[in-house]
């Protein structure tokens, strides 16, 4: 519910966000109508471009993660269809030869049992608003939660959300193109399709629509940014802090059951939607009773995972014989997590040797609702949850929980572990827009290909571009030969997710100014190989510290994030 409230907010707040309030005088112009009777235009233009950004949030989601359709080619098509409009605004008598050339009044005629300039009414205010829908679409960190959290996880929440939002998002969009309407209404000319006013407002469409398609909106929504006496995406960014999210187990400080099992018996949810099974046949939780069974969730471009991937492996090797069952449940982060042979390659690569299937539409991570990588579910010989165990760390106690449910009495495989975490380290670092955080320079983080000026001084967890770059909700694309990024992190190792397109291999430059010689293993002398889709161990640094990280990546590698460790 509360998630539900801050999308219908978000919705409304959107309008406010510098990336929109260049546009509105695209909604106040398009209230425009042929007679001032017609009150019927503004409500068209709301509800087509509530249609179209539900539709067109599906299409990125879907052309993201399956086709690789990259969303400049919705922005693109948003800004044509705006240019569309302002050239037949600016000369109405095009319009009237397409429609008088394919013979559309009669069939609309028919089809509205009204006149011909009914049908001229309809016409424009909808492809107005299906035109400004993937525009409208990108302007809140609530629709990227929505799109890159909420969405694969369930898509009967994030169809809600998404509803919500657009819902509060069309709301404040038509109050604003009923207030234009009535003051433009007093004005006789304004409502002339032949009359000046009519003409130039068509240029402001076509100037707007050159705009988008050209990424030169950029520069005004930075003066507006720059201008604003509020930050609404920092509101948003707030609201969503606060909303917290229930769990089917919540480990707790009570001890319970020789002091080891954290929760209270729960049946377990069973395994659904896993495909593409690896080491085993396809299992469930059902024909395993009898059994105990750990359901290991991870990805395997996750640092954190990667690192307990070896403490899960001796578990299975020491306790398999006497009853335990581990299934790694493979719940993608990244688009490239979802190709069978990608995540076969790195079972190969890490050694696991225990079943592992795919959860590529996270039907089994949402029942157990899960939120982690690495998250294990130790369950009991009835089918119940016993033990929940979220992040890194703790493999000391998660053994004696699995031993004490086994009944067996033994010396610990892992007696000792340190966390390579330091309270100071840099946070894990997005670059796609989605998740996107601490980007300093010029222009403003959107989606889309831009030439990047760095900033002069890069703060602390801070990071900058340099050169060609285009910008996805996932990921960001070098489109030159010498693009840059430089990153000022506190770590003791760096890592870095990261891909090239098609199957070739480009080679990345990693420079440590302060810190020379100090290089990772997958970047020795300084050049990483880029020749797949996974986590690059770009920097071994001898203490943890401060210290800057800059990359030249060539034309055709995509950057994902930014890991640590110390």
């Amino acid at each position: 519910m509360i998630l539900l409230l801050i999308s219908l907010l978000a919705g409304a707040l959107t309008v406010l966000a510098p990336c929109v309030l260049p546009l509105l005088p695209v909604i106040v112009s398009g209230s425009l109508t042929g007679q001032a009777s017609d009150r019927a235009r503004p409500y068209i233009i709301a509800a087509s471009l509530a249609a179209s950004v539900i539709f067109f949030t599906l299409l990125l989601k879907v052309s993201t993660v399956l086709v690789n359709i990259t969303p400049n080619t919705l922005t693109a098509f948003s800004g044509g269809l705006l240019i569309a409009l302002g050239i037949v605004t600016v000369a109405p008598e095009i319009w009237e030869q397409i429609v008088l050339k394919f013979r559309w009044q009669p069939a609309s005629l028919r089809f509205l049992g009204n006149t011909e300039r009914n049908r001229r009414h309809l016409a424009g205010p909808i492809l107005i608003g299906v035109a400004l829908g993937p525009v409208f679409s990108s302007c809140s960190p609530t629709y990227a939660f929505i799109l890159a959290s909420v969405l694969p996880r369930s898509f009967e929440s994030g169809l809600i959300y998404l509803i919500a939002y657009t819902i509060g998002l069309v709301l404040a969009l038509l109050a604003l193109a009923l207030l234009g309407r009535k003051l433009i209404a007093r004005i006789r000319w304004a409502v002339d399709t032949h009359s000046l006013f009519r003409r130039l407002t068509g240029v402001l469409f076509v100037l707007v629509g050159l705009a988008i398609i050209t990424g030169q909106e950029v520069p005004i929504e930075t003066w507006v940014a720059n201008h604003l006496p509020f930050d609404e995406t920092r509101i948003e960014q707030v609201l969503l802090a606060g909303a917290s999210h229930s769990k089917l187990a919540k480990p707790s400080a009570a001890a319970s059951d020789a002091g080891v099992l954290n929760v209270a018996a729960t049946p377990a949810p069973q395994l659904v939607g896993l495909t593409s099974w690896l080491n085993s046949p396809p299992l469930n939780i059902a024909q395993l009773k009898g059994k105990v069974v750990l359901v290991d969730f991870w990805t395997y471009s996750c640092i954190n995972c990667i690192r307990s991937i070896p403490y899960v492996e001796k578990w299975y090797q020491t306790y398999s014989s006497k009853g335990l069952v581990i299934i790694g449940v493979s719940t993608p982060e990244f688009a490239f997590e979802h190709v069978p042979a990608n995540v076969a390659a790195a079972v190969k690569k890490d050694g696991i040797t225990y079943p592992v299937a795919l959860d590529n539409n996270y039907d089994t991570w949402n029942a157990f609702n899960n939120d982690s990588w690495p998250a294990d579910y130790l369950i009991d010989k009835q089918g119940d949850i016993r033990y929940v165990s979220l992040g890194e760390g703790g493999y000391s106690t998660t053994e004696k929980a699995i031993q004490y449910l086994l009944g067996v009495n033994a010396p610990l495989t892992t007696a000792s572990f340190h966390v390579p975490v330091d309270q100071d380290q840099t946070p894990e670092t997005y670059f796609g827009t989605n998740r996107a955080s601490d980007y300093v320079g010029t222009p403003n983080l959107s989606d889309g290909q831009y030439r990047f000026q760095p900033a002069s001084n890069v703060p602390g967890n801070g990071w900058t571009l340099e050169g060609s770059w285009q910008i996805n909700p996932e990921y960001i694309t070098s489109e030159s030969a010498s693009s840059t990024l430089t990153f000022q992190v506190q770590a003791k190792d760096v890592y870095m997710v990261a891909g090239s397109s098609g199957n070739t291999s480009h080679t990345v430059s990693v420079a440590l100014p302060s810190a020379p010689g100090q290089f990772g293993a997958d970047a020795p002398n300084g050049k990483a190989v880029v020749a797949g889709s996974r986590l690059y161990h770009i920097a071994s640094l001898k203490s943890f510290g401060e210290t800057t990280v800059k990359l030249t990546v060539p034309a055709g590698v995509s950057l994902y994030t930014f890991t640590f460790g110390s």
